[in-house]
């Protein structure tokens, strides 16, 4: 059967999604780690780590630290992570899993209806399962489809932009970088790969937040979808 033709915004939408979806789970697990931070080690410990991602945020407790990092007015806080990975979803939902687009609209409305309680650990736990099952389902070798590995594209270019800004870490992103490389090459047969040959944590930055422009915006790319669209009879 052949593959559906995926046009350049649904492109970007599978992508964004998996940016999202892949920067909650990781901001879920730092919200767990900062919360035992802030308690035992250093009240402060919360305001600096999200200083790193451009985010000032302010708590009384551990608790309100944790709400803070699910519901904070900010671009960083797990619930406006989870809507927009959600509005993506919405947009591509004929390409994608109905078990991992049905999962995504439960923690959706969890946050909702949980807005006004207390935030703890045990459940963002849960939310962190959750979102390793619907990333797990983009993550299976059986039937990979394009739209997955716009997905997948987005969960690593993901992946290496938190490592670097949260710790700097670049001797811990040459898998996300040989990953992202070879899920761009499927993409784009004419994908030339992207090299880091500089410690500036900005420049790196343009350049792998950029995978993806040279994947779907290159001729090549535009031809081999046209090639792709159902034909017609007159």
């Amino acid at each position: 059967m052949m593959e559906t033709a995926i046009t350049v915004n649904a492109a970007r939408y599978l992508y964004w999604k998996g940016r999202y979806l892949q920067r909650a789970q990781t901001m879920l697990k730092e919200l767990v780690v900062g919360y035992d931070n802030v308690i035992d080690r250093d009240f402060d410990y919360g305001r600096h780590h999200y200083e790193k991602l451009d985010v000032v945020i302010d708590y009384v407790d551990a608790h309100d630290f944790l709400r803070q990092g699910v519901y904070g007015n900010h671009s960083s806080s797990i619930a406006s992570m989870i809507l927009i990975a959600r509005e993506n979803a919405i947009e591509t939902r004929n390409l994608l899993d109905e078990r991992g687009f049905a999962r995504l609209n439960l923690i959706h409305s969890r946050i909702l209806s949980e807005c006004g309680k207390v935030v703890t650990p045990s459940m963002l736990e849960d939310f962190i399962d959750d979102i390793a099952f619907i990333l797990g389902i983009f993550s299976s070798e059986l039937g990979r489809t394009k739209a997955y590995n716009f997905i997948r594209l987005g969960q690593y270019v993901e992946r290496f932009d938190l490592i670097l800004r949260l710790y700097e870490g670049f001797d811990l992103v040459n898998s996300e970088l040989d990953a992202m490389n070879t899920i761009a090459k499927k993409l784009n047969h004419n994908y030339q790969s992207s090299k880091i040959f500089t410690s500036d944590l900005e420049k790196v930055l343009l350049i792998v937040n950029g995978v993806i422009d040279k994947v779907i915006e290159e001729k090549a790319y535009i031809l081999e979808l046209t090639e792709k669209e159902p034909q017609t009879q007159g």
